[in-house]
């Protein structure tokens, strides 16, 4: 996963890396369902469009705005808690968003997608055995919860414990083989192992799942550039500038090539 992320062997992992950053919304249904239906017995308006801005992902401040107005008119709402944690750890306030994490928690003890939730938001502070205890909660209340594998995965892969990482990932993949981003992880992990050959295959079925996603593109740009490849690896990372200039490991990427994007 380019990582998570990004780079590994050739550079620092670095934890804004957008792969990973993205919320995880598979395996969630359960819990907007709950949402939609709280919003459905909700009589104002205002309150409907808070939920849509609630749920939507784009704008994380919007998200958080409108959240907070939601748990005003129903606190027992876990699914409330789980969308707001979500969107404060897209913007790195990661103490907030284990804080919400573990208010769905205190309210659904049940939740897997509390639990998986507040797992990634340990992965993102670097407390990868706080991470792995939580995923692993997370499994044990629902064993087909292919997110829960995929962000474990994340929290070994910060440990070096690769073999762990990949055998996470390959779970996810086998609960829901269109997980693209598991495949990347997969890909990523196999890359930061030393073992990019083998990421290469994970990589392009990311791809094809997600053609569009700058992120993947940059995995692969990393892996090609590890096995040599190294016009094929600019391509990949002009390619994912060009979806998205602000990705900062292609942007490194090109800078140690010494190409221009």
């Amino acid at each position: 996963m380019t990582v998570v992320a990004s780079s590994e062997a050739v550079m620092p992992v670095v934890l804004t890396d957008q792969r990973f950053l993205q919320a995880w919304s598979d395996g969630m249904s359960k819990e907007m369902a709950a949402l939609g239906l709280g919003l459905v017995l909700l009589a104002s308006a205002a309150l409907a469009d808070d939920a849509r801005d609630c749920m939507q992902d784009k704008d994380s401040d919007l998200a958080i705005r409108a959240c907070t107005m939601l748990i005003k008119a129903d606190a027992g709402n876990p699914s409330l808690y789980n969308r707001r944690g979500n969107a404060y750890r897209a913007k790195g306030n990661y103490d907030e968003a284990v804080a919400d994490h573990t208010r769905a928690i205190d309210i659904d003890p049940q939740s897997a997608v509390a639990f998986s939730n507040r797992c990634f938001d340990f992965v993102h502070k670097m407390e990868a055995d706080k991470a792995i205890a939580d995923c692993s909660k997370a499994i044990e209340l629902n064993p087909k919860f292919p997110v829960a594998y995929f962000n474990r995965g994340m929290a070994f892969e910060r440990k070096r414990a690769y073999d762990q990482a990949i055998a996470d990932h390959s779970k996810a993949i086998e609960i829901n083989p269109k997980l693209a981003r598991a495949y990347n992880a997969r890909a990523w992990t196999y890359f930061k192992a030393g073992k990019a050959a083998l990421g290469l295959p994970d990589a392009q079925k990311a791809l094809e799942l997600r053609p569009d996603d700058p992120a993947l593109l940059d995995t692969r740009g990393h892996i090609l550039e590890a096995l040599g490849k190294r016009k094929e690896a600019i391509a990949d990372f002009r390619q994912a500038l060009a979806k998205d200039p602000s990705l900062k490991e292609s942007i490194a990427a090109m800078k140690r090539l010494k190409v221009k994007p």
